[in-house]
């Protein structure tokens, strides 16, 4: 079994033993309470013959992701879900890229801190606002933040939820997530510590479940079930993680091969 794989049976196979049964506004769901997982470097797809991965699905949404605009609904065309979430204002809250990537740019702000103080234990970036639980909306972001740190010289990544469906929404946020990561890597090696290494990404979710419909799922995944492994370049440079936030990919350079693959 590699590393890949193990990671994400180890994680199916602790909802399996140690959830219980729940029913948030009446549906029905195995849960884990204040669950974390570690997934090492590279380590994002948990793709299995019960749940495949949509790899076409998980680049568009991070292209989209990519473009921080919290009015852009052109994902609603992929994925149906979304066309529910939308605001009065035309807006999508859990477009995690206005908060990373937007007008915010916390992306950039997280960069500053650790180069000031390469021991910050205030590089984070925050998602989920007050203001998001106090108004009237179906949309409210499962992510509360993520934070950086560097530690022995490895640049470690924590992603804190309050609420993670462990087969739909895991299978796109680790990617999502770890591609951040890799961003803001390759962008602090680069620019400020050329022996930066690349952490692990840590995950603590308040609730991690599987819905009723998704137990067979489950069961199979936890028992042997196939895993596929898919070939995702790295990022090769801050340069290409620059690329990346510009959304312009009409002259890709050659050796630019994660640019290539995500928009193929």
């Amino acid at each position: 079994m590699n590393i890949h794989e193990n990671a994400f049976r180890e994680i199916y196979k602790d909802v399996r033993i140690l959830g219980t049964e729940v029913s948030p506004r009446g549906s029905k769901c195995i849960e884990i309470c204040n669950y974390n997982y570690i997934l090492p470097p590279y380590v994002r797809f948990a793709n299995f013959k019960s749940r495949k991965l949509s790899l076409s699905y998980i680049k568009k949404e991070f292209l989209w992701y990519l473009r921080g605009d919290k009015y852009d609904t052109s994902i609603c065309k992929d994925a149906s879900l979304w066309k529910t979430l939308i605001n009065r204002d035309g807006s999508i809250n859990s477009n995690y890229g206005q908060y990373v990537f937007g007008t915010m740019n916390q992306f950039n702000n997280v960069v500053e801190m650790l180069c000031d103080d390469k021991d910050s234990r205030r590089a984070s970036i925050m998602i989920l606002g007050a203001h998001h639980l106090l108004s009237k909306t179906k949309d409210y972001p499962c992510t509360y933040c993520i934070n950086f740190r560097i530690r022995n010289n490895r640049l470690d990544m924590t992603v804190r939820m309050r609420s993670q469906d462990a087969i739909y929404g895991m299978g796109n946020d680790a990617p999502t997530f770890s591609f951040i990561h890799e961003m803001m890597y390759v962008t602090l090696r680069d620019k400020f510590y050329s022996d930066l290494e690349y952490g692990n990404y840590h995950h603590s979710a308040d609730s991690f479940h599987v819905y009723e419909k998704h137990y067979d799922m489950l069961e199979n995944i936890a028992k042997e079930d196939e895993y596929m492994e898919v070939d995702c370049p790295k990022i090769s440079s801050y340069i290409e993680a620059e690329m990346l936030r510009t959304c312009d990919y009409n002259d890709i350079p050659e050796n630019f091969k994660f640019i290539k693959w995500l928009t193929t």
